[in-house]
């Protein structure tokens, strides 16, 4: 087992083709969407909050019944692909005994305007168990519709010394949801960056 942990940040280059990506562009632009809300836990109980300054979000199930349709076929794609590229991390990683996951979060688009940002975090997500399911995530995903920005540069560890992970258009990331996995997007300077995210469960 490797003991790197820089080497649990997974690439898939061209995920996603540059038309797939563009179509998708078009139809999350006339899109309606909301602030991004942020979780945190304080000594008494879980809060969420929004910040003006991250990034905002479509979430398949919430946006317009006119678009839903069409957000939910984007979502359906990509996560068909997904299983392909997870196996591929899996072998990559010669864990031969890593294959229990049960499913995949619905999509969360993100869109970033100039100022925008994605703070430090780690995704020890609780909201998306709040049912049935009982947990945290084990891999998270993060991929990338366009490159044709400014900043909205992917930083894990530090957040003043951080390991940037050069990303281009189509991209996927998959890596581990752990608190080994502080993450975070710098502020788009120019453009307008679309990313989306997952969590393997």
């Amino acid at each position: 087992m490797n003991k790197n942990i820089e080497d649990y940040i997974f690439r898939k280059d061209n995920f996603l083709d540059k038309e797939y990506c563009e179509k998708s562009i078009s139809e999350l632009k006339i899109c309606e969407w909301t602030k991004h809300e942020l979780y945190t836990q304080n000594s008494v109980l879980p809060m969420q909050y929004t910040d003006p300054k991250v990034g905002e979000l479509i979430q398949s199930g919430v946006v317009g019944s006119e678009l839903q349709e069409k957000v939910e076929n984007i979502n359906e794609l990509i996560i068909g692909k997904v299983t392909t590229v997870l196996r591929e991390y899996i072998d990559k990683l010669d864990f031969i005994w890593f294959t229990d996951w049960e499913g995949f979060s619905s999509i969360k688009f993100i869109r970033y305007l100039p100022g925008q940002e994605m703070t430090v975090h780690c995704d020890l997500i609780h909201s998306m168990f709040d049912g049935v399911r009982k947990g945290i995530p084990i891999l998270s995903m993060i991929g990338h519709l366009n490159d044709d920005y400014e900043g909205g540069e992917t930083y894990f560890f530090d957040d003043k010394n951080g390991e940037k992970v050069d990303t281009k258009q189509g991209d996927l990331l998959i890596f581990p949801s752990s608190f080994l996995y502080p993450h975070y997007v710098t502020p788009v300077t120019k453009g307008v960056r679309y990313s989306y995210v997952s969590w393997v469960w």
